[in-house]
């Protein structure tokens, strides 16, 4: 059994094609597990619709007000008991062997690594516009992710894998069931943890079709030089710094969750770069250096370097 986790919030235009994607899904041994963010539009009448069609199989929870993405993700997880977690966007259509081929592999990776390991199995998508036109085949290849990035130390700076395409197992949804508020994005929170206390894999094949539209609370665009260009004009250096900084406060909620249980080379690592902010110019570049903290990219890297 998989328990799929749904967060919405004013999600009417798409849901309904989310929803039937996760239908028709070859592997149908699953329960679907919605939260609400306090939607103003018809997206709640879209919920009761399939919960009344699919009782048991379809479950809903609402927020007493407005909640964010990352908030609902975590109090699904805490609701979850199965022996396997997904997680679904609302916006996103699912080729129906997602799931089966996704299960494929994490069983393959239990009879490695056994049952008690935290294990956490990601894929590309397919970057499409709101019609499902393409824009890019490869996720990877539009945002120049290299999905072979996945050591801890890589994923304090940029998390690699999605969540609407991981399929995590019981192990490392029982660690990771209470993401704090420190947390920057639910995904980047458990492969963090996955990479602490276990082993990421990913599947090289595409399973969704990622779709570009302004609803997207974090979208993508490609990686070029008038993308860096447009987020300079957008925020300036203060915006670029400032999120940048998500992840240092990020990583300092990770190791308070984790100090006790991390292995010294690793609580080394998370430790120095959540002091990153309190250390001096060179400092916080030879913390970077000396542990090897770096993103996808020489442009990325660059501009890393240039701003902290």
């Amino acid at each position: 059994m998989i328990d799929i986790l749904l967060a919405t919030y004013n999600s009417s235009q798409f849901l309904d094609e989310t929803i039937k994607s996760l239908l028709d899904q070859h592997h149908t041994e699953w329960r679907l597990l919605i939260r609400d963010g306090g939607s103003e539009d018809k997206t709640q009448e879209i919920i009761k619709k399939y919960t009344q069609q699919f009782p048991g199989k379809i479950v809903s929870f609402h927020s007493a007000g407005r909640s964010g993405t990352c908030e609902n993700f975590s109090v699904l997880l805490s609701k979850s008991s199965a022996p396997y977690v997904m997680f679904c966007d609302h916006d996103d259509i699912w080729l129906p062997d997602k799931i089966s081929k996704s299960l494929s592999c994490m069983k393959e990776q239990q009879q490695k690594y056994g049952d008690n390991t935290p294990l956490l199995v990601f894929t590309d998508k397919r970057v499409v516009d709101q019609t499902l036109a393409v824009i890019d085949n490869s996720y990877f290849h539009y945002q120049n992710l290299n999905p072979a990035n996945i050591s801890l130390n890589r994923l304090l700076v940029q998390n690699v894998p999605s969540g609407c395409t991981m399929l995590i197992n019981r192990a490392l949804a029982d660690l990771c069931r209470n993401i704090p508020k420190e947390a920057f994005m639910h995904d980047h929170w458990v492969s963090l943890t996955a990479a602490a206390f276990g082993h990421l894999v990913c599947l090289d094949e595409v399973t969704i079709l990622y779709r570009q539209n302004r609803q997207n609370v974090f979208g993508a665009s490609k990686y070029a030089w008038r993308y860096f260009i447009h987020r300079y004009r957008q925020g300036g250096y203060a915006a670029i710094l400032e999120r940048f900084y998500q992840n240092v406060r990020q990583a300092r909620g990770f190791y308070d969750c984790y100090k006790d249980l991390l292995d010294q080379e690793k609580k080394e690592v998370v430790r120095e770069f959540a002091s990153l902010k309190e250390l001096s110019w060179i400092n916080r570049r030879k913390v970077l250096l000396r542990h090897r903290i770096f993103k996808t990219g020489l442009r990325r890297n660059m501009g890393m370097f240039l701003w902290i």
